[in-house]
């Protein structure tokens, strides 16, 4: 295979695997029904209940955090809904020029620095929910805060759901 080949199908596999994580990200963080499904991730009050859970029991949140850890919640839901609407928005007209731009190198190129981007943006501002979290910790919390967070976040069922 010659190397102009091989770029044009790693590019190919770079827009579908970036296109494959968005949808992944929209299947479990949208919120289309209120978070009425079982199983629902995305601002779903089990989920929510979890951590408030997590951060009292395990990190030994007391009201007044718990009460700063709603607040920073609300306002990081309220902007990742208004990045992955931006992001739904923007999606369809991306197409379309990249089939107006005849699927060119340079046009799907285009497509994955922009979806890259806006996949970028979109951590940042999860992992900065996190900073602010973990700011909310006082001296001696931010140690098992550090150490037990991941374990909350990788759940994927309620522990009395998994058997």
């Amino acid at each position: 295979m010659s190397t102009q080949t091989k770029s044009k199908l790693y590019l190919l596999i770079i827009g579908i695997l970036l296109i494959t994580n968005i949808g992944m990200l929209f299947f479990f963080l949208g919120n289309k029904d209120g978070g009425k499904k079982p199983g629902n991730r995305g601002g779903s009050p089990d989920r929510s209940a979890m951590m408030k859970s997590f951060l009292k029991d395990s990190i030994g949140f007391n009201d007044e955090q718990l009460q700063q850890y709603d607040t920073l919640s609300k306002q990081h839901r309220e902007n990742a809904k208004a990045q992955f609407d931006s992001l739904k928005n923007s999606k369809e007209e991306q197409f379309k020029q990249l089939g107006n731009r005849g699927f060119s190198d340079s046009a799907i190129a285009d497509m994955i620095k922009n979806s890259v981007e806006k996949q970028k943006a979109m951590e940042l501002q999860l992992l900065n929910h996190f900073a602010a979290i973990r700011k909310i910790c006082t001296a001696g919390q931010q140690p098992k805060f550090d150490s037990l967070f991941y374990k909350i976040w990788s759940k994927k069922k309620k522990p009395e759901e998994k058997k």
